[in-house]
This record gives C-alpha cells, structure tokens and sequence, in this order.
C-alpha cells in the first residue's frame, strides 16, 4: 500500500511539472500559443484525474478492508464531467487547440507508464534477502 502511495505521488509530481513546462511554453512561444494552451489545458485535468483515481483506488481499498461490496461510482462520473467542461472552455477561449487538449488528457497514463519502465529496472536490481 506504501509503494502504491508512492507511486501515486511520483505520477502526481512529473505530471504537475509537465504542466508548469506548458504553461511557460505557452506564455514564451507566442507562435506555438494555440497548442501550449491546449496542453495545459489537458494535462492540468490530467493532473485532476491522477488525484481522482488515487481517491478511488483508496476508497476501494477502504470498501474492501471493510468487507463492503459497493464500488464507488461518482469519481468516475466526475471525470468525463471535467473531461466535458475543458472541452466546453476550450471551445469557449476558441483559441486553444482541441487535438493537443485530448492529446494532453493522456498525460498521467503515460507519466505512470514511464515511472513503471523506470522504477522496474531498479526493483529488478533490488531483490528481497534470502534470494540469491
């Protein structure tokens, strides 16, 4: 549970700073304006589902210490809400681009995805006591 908390913070943190590097781009490059607008947008509600799906996961955690056999359904309905009203202020603001927006939601997955290529090499260096 210790490592999945970690992990979870690892995520939250790259994804965080990911975000930071696009909104100065975007306040910088004023040519690129469109697209480091859309990926802040994206990646800050990236940032949004990364803390969600920790609450979620935490929750079901809780559920099943517990011995309850009710999932938690409203973080899920919470996120394509926040998926539809970044779509809706990107039409609004009809200056940031779309595509780079959606592109941009996936940030999180593909920040786990990299902190698991990374960190499984070092596990696979740190093996238990006892194992030869």
């Amino acid at each position: 549970m210790e490592e999945a908390k970690k992990i979870v913070r690892r995520t939250v943190k790259y994804t965080l700073y990911i975000t930071l590097v696009w909104a100065v781009l975007w306040a910088v490059v004023p040519a690129w304006r469109s697209i480091f607008s859309g990926l802040t947008i994206g990646t800050a509600v990236s940032v949004y589902f990364a803390v969600s799906v920790a609450r979620q996961a935490e929750m079901a955690m809780d559920i099943a210490m517990r011995g309850g056999r009710k999932k938690p359904v409203i973080p899920f309905f919470s996120r394509v809400a926040v998926i539809a009203l970044a779509v809706m202020i990107v039409h609004k603001l009809a200056y940031p681009n779309v595509y780079a927006m959606i592109g941009a939601l996936f940030t999180y997955q593909i920040v786990i995805f990299v902190d698991m290529c990374v960190h499984r090499g070092q596990d696979k260096d740190s093996k238990p006591e006892g194992v030869k």
